[in-house]
């Protein structure tokens, strides 16, 4: 005979939380990842005042869009997600500071980007990190001293920055320049490549390797002559932008006022505005808080570093520096994505007006 069960008995619980809570936190997580996968596909562009009091009329809303750290994605079909979003914007040059090629070394990305500018503005760009050697010895053409990213990104129009540029506006100039020329002794420079030269071609034998590194010798010679005309024909009211991949730091300043030997070095009288990349943002985000973590290489390494030295406008040591959260993803850190970091890129306005 079947025992009837008590009413007083309690029925066992189902064990349903088991089962429904791991699948709701499996199907959030999903929900994370296609999300953080369509964000990743977009673009957004950002805007920032760049102060300097000194501005003339002439260059008073002077715009600069600020490209860093493509690693060789592609926004749309020919980075069409780029060109219809900034269709009805502003801007006077175009600057690309670095990590322009893909991990395998592939540019096509790159000079997409660069055909959405080419003939209409003025493009420079300095190679990062994690792109090739942009000038190397190369045996086998050794007329040729530039890789070949460079040449191509040359043959669409942009301008590999290795000296400084002039842009004229009116009656006013804006000299963009690369960063490394600042902490260079022309002299001592020019002095060491002529030596060196000199030891190569007294060498007995005639190597294609010899030929190619004094192609490089004289390549490097001729940008010193470059560089040192520049600098002569500066005018104290021309506006001077510096390019660089790597952002400059506290200390990176500090070592350019011991070489100058003071505290009112020539970098810091003459350059209005520093734009550089390579940190992506932090490229994991925590929402409200910043970014996760600095990359090992930078001085400023460690958990939840201070945002303004990971990305945006800041001023140290008296220089004013804006670091671009970039587009791609770099190898310096641990995880290959960006988590809630939208890819950007930025329009800089020059004005004179002060913000408080």
């Amino acid at each position: 005979m079947r025992k009837s069960r008590s009413l007083f008995t309690d029925a066992k619980p189902r064990r349903t939380g088991a089962l429904v809570y791991p699948m709701l936190l499996i199907l959030l997580l999903a929900v994370i990842v296609a999300l953080n996968f369509v964000n990743n596909g977009r673009v957004k562009l950002l805007n920032e005042d760049v102060t300097i009091t000194s501005l003339s009329k002439d260059l008073e809303k002077f715009r600069i869009l600020h490209i860093s750290d493509l690693h060789g994605n592609e926004y749309g079909a020919n980075q069409s997600t780029i060109s219809t979003m900034l269709k009805t914007a502003r801007y006077n040059a175009v600057c690309i500071t670095g990590d322009v090629c893909a991990p395998d070394g592939n540019y096509d990305a790159f000079l997409k980007l660069i055909d959405v500018f080419a003939g209409r503005v003025p493009v420079y760009f300095v190679a990062g990190d994690e792109d090739p050697a942009p000038i190397a010895a190369q045996p086998n053409t050794p007329e040729r001293v530039k890789a070949d990213y460079v040449l191509a990104a040359e043959e669409h129009g942009a301008i590999y920055l290795d000296s400084p540029q002039k842009l004229t506006v009116g009656k006013s100039a804006v000299w963009f320049c690369p960063e490394s020329m600042y902490g260079l002794d022309i002299d001592s420079s020019r002095a060491a490549y002529q030596a060196r030269h000199t030891a190569l071609t007294n060498q007995p034998q005639n190597t294609p390797e010899q030929a190619a590194q004094l192609q490089v010798i004289d390549y490097q010679l001729a940008v010193l002559d470059q560089i040192d005309a520049a600098m002569k024909e500066m005018q104290d009211s021309d506006v001077q932008i510096a390019l660089t991949h790597h952002p400059l730091t506290e200390t990176t300043i500090k070592t350019l006022q011991q070489w100058s030997g003071s505290e009112e070095n020539a970098f810091l009288r003459s350059v209005s505005l520093v734009l550089a990349g390579h940190y992506c943002g932090g490229q994991v985000r925590v929402p409200f808080a910043g970014a996760l973590k600095a990359p090992d290489s930078a001085n400023i390494s460690g958990w939840f570093p201070q945002d303004n030295l990971i990305q945006g406008l800041s001023t140290i040591q008296g220089v004013t520096q804006y670091i671009s959260p970039g587009l791609g993803v770099s190898d310096a850190y641990p995880i290959p994505l960006r988590m809630f970091n939208t890819p950007s890129i930025t329009i800089l306005t020059l004005t004179s007006v002060l913000k408080f």
